[in-house]
């Protein structure tokens, strides 16, 4: 009687995580050295070990693999794939992909071979591990819409601003612009600039009121609610620049006046992971 070969499944149970900043999701590159799929892009995690539960074993992998750390919120999915080793041999591997907001530190490459930060929009750029496919697919499903801000008309004085090459005094000369050209300053006293801060900080609260911690990290996930949350941060910043404007304040020299200050009201060595009042 013949023997029939039976095809063994060795099921792994890991984590991983979509890890949010901003709009944006973390994804990182496996070492050209893994066993499964070198150099493969993923949403960072791994194996969990005994006696730990999925959220720790996340946090632990990630500390390891990219040296930062992280909230972890609810499940997003489960992803299913089976790795075949050999002719009689597979390896199935369990994901459980968790909502994840950044927390602390700045990402850098321990045990990876690279990462980026990338919207879901972009998700497809980038060549991904068989296990993680499916959780891109809900990602798009449920996050995946155009940018409403490159498509909104442009006016006759707007220029594409960004962080990363915009000076402070541009950003101040912009505002003033704005102003000059619709006669405001007139209503720019500080007495009204500075309630006008006031107000719009306000408004800005109304979006946490009622959230929990994780929750409040993890709001960009909402575009819609994301986008008003820009929209009023950016409130509060015009009317920043607008006071300093009408009191003739060096913004950029004033924070590092301040800074300086701070640096000696609260030392490292005595308020290092402690808050105060």
């Amino acid at each position: 009687m013949d023997k029939k070969k039976t095809l063994r499944s060795k099921i792994i149970l890991v984590t991983c995580g979509v890890i949010w900043q901003g709009r944006e999701l973390l994804i990182a590159q496996r070492k050209p050295d893994s066993l499964l799929e070198p150099l493969k892009w993923e949403f960072p995690g791994g194996k969990i070990e005994f006696s730990e539960d999925p959220p720790t074993a996340l946090k632990r992998e990630i500390k390891e693999e990219l040296n930062f750390e992280i909230e972890v919120s609810d499940i997003l999915c489960v992803s299913s794939h089976n790795y075949r080793q050999g002719p009689d041999e597979v390896k199935h591997v369990l994901m459980l992909a968790y909502s994840c907001a950044y927390k602390k530190g700045i990402p850098e490459i321990r045990d990876v071979h690279d990462f980026k930060w990338v919207r879901v929009e972009n998700l497809d750029e980038y060549d991904f591990a068989a296990a993680d496919l499916p959780i891109i697919e809900r990602l798009k499903s449920l996050y995946s819409r155009p940018d409403r801000s490159s498509q909104a008309p442009a006016g006759s004085g707007d220029r594409p601003l960004a962080d990363r090459d915009c000076l402070v005094s541009k950003l101040k000369e912009e505002v003033n612009r704005f102003v000059s050209e619709r006669d405001w300053e007139q209503f720019h006293s500080p007495k009204n600039l500075s309630m006008s801060i006031a107000i719009e900080a306000a408004e800005l609260m109304e979006h946490f009121q009622w959230v929990t911690v994780p929750e409040a990290r993890l709001l960009t996930r909402d575009p819609d609610k994301y986008e008003e949350v820009i929209q009023e941060v950016a409130d509060i910043a015009i009317y920043i620049l607008s006071l300093c404007n009408s009191l003739n304040i060096d913004l950029s020299e004033s924070i590092g006046k301040k800074m300086k200050l701070n640096r000696k009201k609260y030392p490292m060595e005595e308020y290092w992971g402690k808050f105060t009042n």
